[in-house]
């Protein structure tokens, strides 16, 4: 991955911000309800991370991500339904000394109701887009936390709705690379009470991703990537205080490039994914099998894809995987919440095991910094 020594400005902007943070002591948790007309705030997150990718295969090659990110950003609410936010992204890997990632952070946001904003500028972070590993990477969260575009989310008791468009590369005209932007949407639906036996979700999910750009000078065509899953998900509450429940998931994926002679080796390809989920306490278990043929998502998780991202011309058509995955999220210790994560695939054909375990600890914490008065 690139490393960029870190410019001046940017290190004089995340020493004020952190001089502005040390000035205040009242912690509060971070919800939109928390900031009110004329309040200024320090928005502070921070990942710290550790995922190990052992890979052995034709598709993907082992690698350990280890570093963190830090996103500093003061937040003021002029008038009750807008937003301003101004702060810095900053992401280092461990062992490189610098900042791999320098951006300014910027965003306006307006609340159209209780339930609904839309945002312009730098948006809330991959991770809330609740997409699923196989087309959206959750190593984002990590590598790709900020986006920058436009976002539109309501969030109400019966459905979550997130249609977001992430520019990721901007081009001049004569520039000899492309443009880069995904659009996508995530919906789930929830016809259950939160306080019911049974809960079910019904997910749906969809994304383009565009690469081209009619006044770039870039040589290779214009293509775009649609991947959509549509699913369900049925969980039974067996004890409500030891948050003991099992249940059922099934999901089905569709991906097809929109050119012919596709760049990735494939036109279009569907996979389908069951899996057996439970909780205790803290923990998330999951047991599946995957089943797949020529499936490419550019975005996805590539150990479920048939696509190499690092062998040329190859691609492994059918694929099962049994799958498993553990995951740990610990209650919030003030503003730290600690997540550990282990997850598993056996390929049946290939007769190989890959494993991956995630470690890290997250920091999100509003602190208020003054209330300003308007005349």
């Amino acid at each position: 991955m690139p490393a960029y020594p870190v410019p001046m400005r940017y290190k004089r902007i995340f020493a004020l911000i952190a001089w502005l943070a040390a000035i205040s002591s009242q912690a509060q948790e971070n919800n939109a309800g928390m900031v009110k007309e004329g309040d200024l705030f320090l928005n502070f997150r921070n990942i710290s991370f550790v995922r190990n990718n052992e890979y052995s295969n034709p598709i993907t090659e082992g690698y350990t991500l280890i570093g963190w990110f830090i996103q500093p950003e003061l937040v003021y609410r002029p008038v009750k339904k807008a937003e301003i936010r101004l702060g810095a992204h900053l992401l280092s890997f461990s062992g490189t000394n610098r900042f791999s990632l320098a951006k300014p952070v910027f965003s306006t946001t307006w609340f159209l109701s209780d339930h609904t904003r839309f945002t312009i500028g730098s948006l809330q972070g991959s991770d809330s887009h609740k997409m699923l590993d196989p087309h959206f990477s959750r190593e984002k969260t990590f590598t790709n936390f900020s986006e920058d575009g436009l976002q539109l989310v309501s969030r109400s008791q019966r459905i979550f709705s997130d249609t977001w468009v992430s520019w990721e590369n901007y081009i001049f005209r004569g520039d000899n690379e492309r443009e880069i932007f995904t659009a996508g949407e995530s919906f789930i639906y929830t016809p259950t009470k939160e306080s019911s036996l049974i809960s079910l979700e019904i997910p749906v999910q969809l994304m383009f991703k565009h690469y081209g750009g009619q006044i770039s000078d870039y040589p290779e065509p214009v293509e775009t990537f649609l991947n959509l899953s549509a699913g369900a998900k049925a969980l039974l509450m067996i004890n409500r205080e030891k948050n003991l429940s099992t249940g059922l998931e099934a999901h089905g994926f569709y991906g097809n490039s929109m050119r012919e002679n596709a760049s990735s080796g494939v036109d279009k390809g569907h996979a389908f994914w069951l899996k057996a989920v439970g909780t205790f306490s803290k923990a998330e278990i999951e047991a599946g099998y995957w089943i797949s043929r020529d499936y490419y998502a550019p975005d996805g998780n590539f150990i479920y894809g048939s696509v190499s991202d690092h062998l040329s011309n190859v691609v492994l058509s059918p694929r099962k995987l049994i799958t498993g995955c553990i995951n740990f999220k610990s209650s919030r210790i003030g503003p730290l919440e600690f997540n550990l994560g282990i997850e598993g695939w056996y390929d049946t054909s290939l007769e190989r095991f890959d494993n991956a375990v995630t470690l890290h600890l997250q920091i999100d914490e509003l602190v208020k910094l003054v209330t300003v008065k308007r005349q």
